[in-house]
């Protein structure tokens, strides 16, 4: 799914969500208990049984008063990759699902490398719970799971999120790749918010659709409803659709945010590089 040019401008990364998650196994990421990385927290003062390697001998020396150096723990951060497999991913060349899930596994790669704990899922695809992918040597299991995916859901968007919501998964960094033009998305994202995760939202869009090439009398077909709409595509029309799709895209990133997550918008024909440095790196959601 990437190249290896793509490898070497992710290798170094990490992913920097503003929260702090309690983990479930060691990781690299520095958290707020105390643990025994090599992050230095905090002194105590020495007790029976404690590890003499810990000793600060210098203030032993000096004070003679034996104390322990106390670390910052390092946890493994819950990385959740949800990609949308409605009918409306189909759309584009190449196809938005095609470019959602080359960027989850990009996203899922940083967080191998850092030993976070990646959990893949497809959004309206009733699938077994997948087991957490950790280290980097499970990559192509990632890549093999992303290209495999189809734009065949019959599941909007925010159903499939009110799912992942109800599901009671342990909070952490949830990745949703979409397209994201349910209209019902928006409170879907606030039920995902609640329940302690936080969010980044890659919006993926063609290229036709912020700017259709369309004109006189059509007969348009709604990929996922297969309901027909039937316009005159002049440039009134036009326009109000620019409006309108420009709206809905403002609205999602005022509720990302409005919620304590992170908004980005992409084209399926976006160089690789210009949105994981241009964007996501300069913005925060990763860091090196």
């Amino acid at each position: 799914m990437l190249t290896n040019r793509e490898f070497r401008l992710l290798e170094g990364l990490r992913l920097s969500p503003r929260r702090t998650f309690s983990g479930h196994i060691r990781g690299e990421r520095l958290s707020r208990r105390k643990g025994i990385s090599i992050e230095f927290a905090d002194y105590r003062d020495y007790g029976e049984g404690d590890d003499l390697r810990h000793l600060d001998w210098n203030v032993l020396a000096r004070l003679e008063t034996p104390v322990i150096k106390t670390y910052q723990d390092e946890e493994d951060l819950a990385v959740y990759l949800l990609v949308d497999c409605s009918s409306s991913m189909s759309f584009g060349v190449p196809t938005k699902l095609e470019t959602a899930s080359r960027i989850a596994c990009a996203i899922g790669y940083v967080g191998l490398c850092s030993l976070d704990a990646v959990f893949i899922r497809s959004l309206g695809v009733r699938e077994k719970p997948q087991r957490a992918l950790r280290t980097r040597a499970n990559y192509p299991k990632l890549a093999g799971w992303a290209s495999g995916l189809c734009a065949e859901s019959s599941s909007s968007l925010s159903q499939s999120l009110r799912e992942f919501a109800a599901s009671g998964v342990r909070r952490g960094y949830v990745f949703v790749i979409s397209d994201g033009l349910d209209p019902d998305v928006f409170s879907a994202l606030r039920i995902v918010g609640g329940r302690g995760h936080e969010i980044g939202f890659i919006q993926v869009l063609s290229d036709e659709e912020i700017d259709p090439d369309l004109e006189g009398d059509l007969r348009l077909i709604d990929s996922e409803s297969g309901q027909p709409v039937e316009i005159t595509a002049g440039s009134q029309v036009l326009k109000a659709y620019k409006q309108a799709l420009e709206g809905h895209c403002q609205q999602l990133q005022a509720e990302c945010v409005r919620i304590g997550g992170r908004y980005a918008r992409t084209t399926v024909g976006e160089p690789f590089e210009h949105l994981f440095v241009a964007k996501l790196k300069r913005e925060g959601w990763i860091s090196a």
